[in-house]
């Protein structure tokens, strides 16, 4: 369980520390004329990563399936903090012109490739090695653990933002976050190299079981699964990435709440989904993950856009921290049966190449994309509180997803 997650712990730790110093990438990296262009330019570095994630599902997939879960998450977490640490050692744009804008992007590249091999593996892993009644337990540990280290970035980007001047923040003390996250790659490189491999992939070589064609054969099999996980994605990706990495730059920008108290509301949500989504982890155990998924999205949809709406009429840090809070739990609740959940609709021949392509192509758009979406709808509209429409909609998707297939799989809901 702990190898398996530590590449998750990695993807969670870069993402919030990318977006917590989005305002000195801009400066670094991106100039451009305006504060509004420069924010632009860095969320699309920060899409970058998912450009690369629709074809790095799938390789890893078909990875995955072929040579087994542990190989798989064994390069994967080599891979990220290769590009984790490129980030860490690039000179700025005033040092080697173009050269470091394009290095960034490299790297974000390299770190979309490498993660898109993440989710879908540990997702398998998990499932397999996980005794009968603990499934969606085991499996909802990758989701904890993303949302906690993103809590542990936000504390670590707080503490230096305290004990440093502004000026040895944005000269050094930003690079030596990223050197921390790329320091967890070898690690995590030995203990997946040296875990044992699923037992159910092994009986699956043991048969000469493993799937010969595994895209043909999804495609194939399951289509209507396939739809109904692609809709279960919008929703966990929009509103991840949303709540806790646009959400807080959001709130200095737009509503003047200030950097300090994002980070403080961004390490308290996170603490409370973490703990929401081990219990809601356990509870599909028993009454089934797709109930729980269904139940969570409606009351998501349904509550969003009154969060946002209320966080713009009267913005203060208690009413970030109110919000926030609230549609963390919400996400949780979404959160902790979906990894379980997307395993059950699969067979094990083909699970990694499913779930790895549809939670990747579908996670591109409304995830990697979602910040410079909503950024740019804010922009052209004008409306402070499109950011809770956009999340409304995603939210109606994810949830008329997770009831259809409640209703077509009734009987697979534990």
């Amino acid at each position: 369980m702990a190898a398996c997650n530590l590449g998750v712990a990695l993807e969670g730790f870069d993402f919030i520390a990318y977006s917590a110093f989005a305002a000195i990438f801009a400066r670094l990296y991106f100039p451009a004329d305006s504060a509004l262009a420069a924010t632009l330019l860095t969320f699309g570095g920060f899409a970058t990563a998912y450009l690369a994630r629709p074809l790095g599902g799938l390789f890893w997939g078909l990875y995955a399936d072929r040579n087994g879960r542990r190989a798989a998450l064994a390069w994967t977490a080599i891979l990220m903090a290769l590009g984790t640490g490129l980030i860490a050692v690039t000179p700025p744009y005033t040092a080697i012109g173009m050269a470091a804008p394009a290095l960034i992007l490299v790297a974000r590249l390299l770190q979309g490739f490498a993660v898109s091999g993440e989710f879908a593996s540990a997702t398998a892993m998990l499932v397999e090695v996980a005794p009968p009644g603990r499934r969606a337990l085991y499996a909802s540990t990758q989701m904890a653990t993303q949302v906690l280290t993103a809590g542990l970035a936000a504390g670590i980007v707080l503490a230096l933002t305290l004990l440093l001047p502004q000026s040895a923040v944005e000269n050094w003390g930003w690079r030596l976050v990223f050197a921390l996250g790329t320091m967890i790659g070898p690690v995590g490189f030995w203990m997946r190299s040296r875990m044992a491999e699923s037992p159910v992939y092994q009986a699956l070589t043991a048969a000469h079981r493993t799937a010969r064609a595994p895209l043909r054969e999804i495609f194939g099999r399951f289509p209507s699964e396939l739809l109904g996980m692609a809709g279960l994605i919008v929703i966990s990706s929009a509103a991840l990435y949303l709540i806790l990495i646009f959400l807080p730059l959001y709130a200095v920008r737009e509503l003047g709440i200030a950097p300090v108290d994002t980070q403080i509301s961004t390490i308290v949500a996170t603490s409370a989904e973490a703990l929401v989504i081990l219990g809601c982890g356990r509870l599909a155990d028993r009454v089934g993950a797709l109930p729980v998924l269904a139940c969570g999205a409606a009351a998501y949809t349904l509550a969003i856009w009154p969060l946002f709406a209320a966080l713009v009429a009267a913005p203060s840090f208690a009413a970030l921290l109110a919000v926030q809070l609230a549609a963390a739990v919400l996400l949780g609740v979404i959160s902790a049966p979906l990894p379980f959940a997307m395993s059950r609709l699969l067979p094990p021949e083909v699970r990694t190449t499913g779930i790895g392509l549809i939670y990747n192509t579908v996670g591109a758009v409304f995830g990697g994309l979602g910040p410079l979406i909503v950024t740019a709808l804010v922009a052209a509209t004008g409306d402070k509180a499109a950011p809770g429409w956009w999340a409304a909609a995603t939210g109606a998707t994810g949830a008329i997803a997770a009831f259809w297939l409640w209703r077509q799989h009734k009987e697979e809901a534990r």
